[in-house]
């Protein structure tokens, strides 16, 4: 299987670091790159080829950047996986989701493994850590010029003082959560949770 990693935003954060905690001098592009490259390590240990790009160009709108859903495209990736923090007004928003361009499809099936193995193996590191379900995005361009399905998590809420603990604690946690629900999807492996996918596309 080829898998491939985009950790959100720019990297180094120029000119875009994503969502940002300045309380806690946290930038989403940093997060998004520790957790994608322990999902691609993981990944490859399970036999998985992974190419990781972390790029401000995600549709060709940035030249001089390159261009992550072309990329993923002329290499032929199996999965996209792009990788990302929350943020909120709601000083009380917490909880992870997964993003996809059509839920009933493969990019939703591998959005809902991946949620599971999240619910299964970081949910339990702390029970307010929400999970907010699968939900369908069609205005996001990496998931509309992806030619192959494609997943965006959103880790955690960057501005929540309990999530950022897990964010920074707990990545290794969260990425293998992430390349579990990868080879789940590969495999055809019944997730073990709360629902089916069968429910969440009917829903």
């Amino acid at each position: 299987m080829r898998v491939f990693i985009n950790p959100g935003h720019a990297r180094g954060g120029l000119p875009d670091p994503g969502a940002v905690n300045e309380a806690l001098g946290l930038k989403e592009c940093d997060i998004a790159m520790d957790i994608g490259s322990r999902t691609a390590r993981f990944l490859e240990m399970a036999g998985c080829q992974v190419r990781l790009l972390q790029s401000h160009n995600l549709c060709g709108e940035a030249p001089g950047f390159q261009n992550v859903t072309a990329e993923a495209n002329d290499w032929w990736a199996d999965l996209f996986v792009s990788i990302h923090c929350n943020a909120s007004r709601l000083h009380n928003a917490r909880g992870f989701e997964s993003y996809c361009y059509d839920v009933d499809s493969e990019a939703g099936k591998a959005a809902f493994f991946i949620q599971q193995e999240i619910y299964k193996g970081v949910r339990p590191l702390d029970e307010g850590f929400w999970d907010r379900g699968v939900k369908m995005r069609r205005d996001l361009c990496v998931l509309r010029e992806t030619a192959m399905p494609a997943v965006l998590v959103e880790t955690g809420f960057i501005d929540s003082g309990a999530d950022a603990a897990l964010l920074t604690g707990h990545g290794q946690d969260i990425a293998d959560a992430i390349a579990r629900g990868v080879t789940d999807w590969w495999s055809g492996t019944e997730p073990k949770g709360p629902g089916t996918w069968g429910e969440m596309a009917e829903a």
